[in-house]
């Protein structure tokens, strides 16, 4: 039996909660449809159902393009674009064999006449996050409620985001992000180095990153640039042409753990806002599984760790602080944070979102 899931972006995108979920389900057996973010100009292969409409980037999972008009996000297209998907959806997988569908998308609701099981899937505070992500925030709103209403069950990343839900009579769980197997990497001299892994966008407190290069310490950023505002594109500029800061640009997935084997301490310095108060930061997991302790701003996702490996700092000073420490003293503990890891592993996460699913 198959397990659709309606994902918040494509495939190749940068990967995040639904790339590690997905993929961790596979692995433990379950046939996955995996159904991009609706995008202008991807109809390629559609009529056909061939390549590259369909493909199968990993066993176990079935990819699935999803075309959209123009301003597919405006009023007057979002119809046209809801009956391209579901069109998508209808050409390529029979009815009877959907044991389950996850929405794990902002603006994608339930599809209409199917029995499996419905979870919704939610991985950020989307109402928030709407402006960023170019929606509406009434739209995103209503789409919340009426997959809410939908559901046989919500899942959220964070009890902060469960709770800024509201769910009627709805069950929901927490499910956390996870974190990657530990990397296999070919011996990499450790150096003097913090880092942050990820996207460069205004999630991030640029002041704690310009602090700690001020304070003489190297920085290395690894990951895309994101559209942002100009205040916070101008400003980031302006932190990549300081001394001691490197940007290595987009990186392969299977590339960052390299990246991570080099650096001394992993940073995770997002700015104190509702959105990031209600997420579940990937990279301190990310940072763990790499051996690396990690430095981060009051998040009550790094406290839900409960490491002394992830190191919370209340203000900038303290932050650059801890930073310099964890340069200026390794200690050697590198299988202790791989182990603490290993308790948030990805596989069990999936395993209980599988127990949820019934596939």
């Amino acid at each position: 039996m198959t397990l659709v899931w309606f994902a918040g972006v494509g495939w190749e995108d940068v990967p995040g909660t639904d790339r590690r979920m997905v993929g961790a389900l596979a692995e433990a057996g379950v046939d996955v449809v995996w159904m991009d973010a609706s995008r202008p100009g991807v109809w390629s292969g559609w009529r056909a159902r061939s390549e590259p409409a369909v493909t199968h980037p990993q066993p176990g999972v079935t990819r699935l393009r999803v075309p959209a008009p123009p301003g597919f996000s405006r009023p007057p297209m979002r119809v046209a674009t809801g009956a391209l998907r579901r069109a998508t959806l209808r050409r390529n997988v029979s009815p009877n064999a959907i044991r389950a569908v996850v929405v794990a998308n902002p603006v994608v609701r339930f599809p209409p006449r199917h029995t499996g099981r419905r979870i919704y899937y939610v991985t950020d505070d989307w109402i928030s996050g709407a402006p960023l992500m170019g929606y509406s925030t009434a739209w995103v709103r209503e789409c919340i409620r009426h997959n809410i209403a939908e559901a046989d069950v919500v899942v959220a990343v964070s009890p902060g985001l469960l709770d800024s839900l509201d769910l009627g009579g709805t069950r929901a769980i927490v499910i956390p992000n996870g974190a990657p197997d530990a990397p296999i990497v070919d011996s990499v001299r450790r150096e003097p180095v913090a880092g942050v892994v990820g996207q460069l966008n205004e999630r991030l407190d640029l002041e704690l990153l310009e602090a700690v290069v001020a304070a003489g310490i190297r920085l290395r950023l690894i990951g895309p640039r994101a559209a942002c505002g100009d205040a916070f594109a101008s400003r980031l500029d302006a932190l990549l042409r300081m001394p001691g800061v490197e940007w290595t640009g987009p990186v392969a997935p299977t590339a960052i753990p390299a990246h991570l084997a080099a650096l001394s301490v992993g940073l995770t310095p997002y700015a104190d806002t509702s959105f990031n108060r209600a997420s579940y930061p990937l990279k301190t997991l990310e940072y763990l599984a790499a051996g690396l302790p990690v430095v981060s701003t009051d998040l009550p996702a790094s406290r839900a760790v409960r490491s002394a490996h992830v190191r919370i700092a209340a203000d900038t000073p303290g932050f650059v602080a801890s930073t310099r420490e964890f340069i200026a003293h390794p200690d050697g503990k590198a299988a202790e944070r791989r182990a603490v890891a290993a308790e948030h592993s990805w596989t069990r996460r999936a395993e209980d979102l599988r127990a949820l699913s019934g596939v």
